[in-house]
């Protein structure tokens, strides 16, 4: 794959991927907590915010296990709906991760 290929890719699925991450999280936050969707999995499922991502990341990722198994990605638009769902719930972990630090350093639970 040539350079402008390439970086025509990584264009392609990051200008998306953090758009359709803003627009999403609008629908999903409420009362202007943007790590709401999580705090509300983590109490259902009696665990943390961290592990309710990664549970919701999960599905994604078996998604794409499929894809590379079956070396089928003739699916371009699920394709690339399944990576960029995937590299937003990891910005998302990466936000819950940094939030329980912060918390741990104030001293907030």
């Amino acid at each position: 794959m040539k350079a402008d290929r390439f970086r025509d890719l990584l264009d392609e699925i990051d200008g998306n991927s953090k758009q359709t991450m803003v627009e999403k999280n609008a629908r999903y936050a409420k009362d202007g907590d943007c790590l709401h969707n999580f705090r509300s999995g983590a109490a259902i499922m009696g665990g943390t915010s961290a592990q309710a991502c990664w549970g919701y990341a999960t599905k994604h990722l078996v998604a794409l296990r499929d894809m590379v198994e079956q070396n089928d990605f003739s699916n371009r638009e699920d394709f690339l709906e399944k990576c960029q769902d995937t590299i937003n719930y990891i910005r998302f972990l990466w936000c819950i991760g940094n939030e329980e630090n912060e918390n741990r350093t104030e001293g907030v639970n």
